[in-house]
């Protein structure tokens, strides 16, 4: 479920753009964009899990 909360705000932030709330939209699209710096945060600062 947490691999989708990006894409889900992504699509609620669309959506209230599209219907003109654009404070929301603003929101939304800040909220996204710091869910993926956190989860790329946290997938590159990962060890790998195999050994070559």
């Amino acid at each position: 479920m947490i691999m989708m909360l990006p894409f889900l705000t992504g699509l609620l932030a669309a959506f209230c753009g599209v219907r003109g709330q654009r404070r929301l939209c603003i929101s939304l699209w800040l909220l996204t964009v710091l869910i993926f710096a956190a989860w790329c945060d946290f997938h590159m600062t990962d060890p790998l899990g195999f050994s070559l």
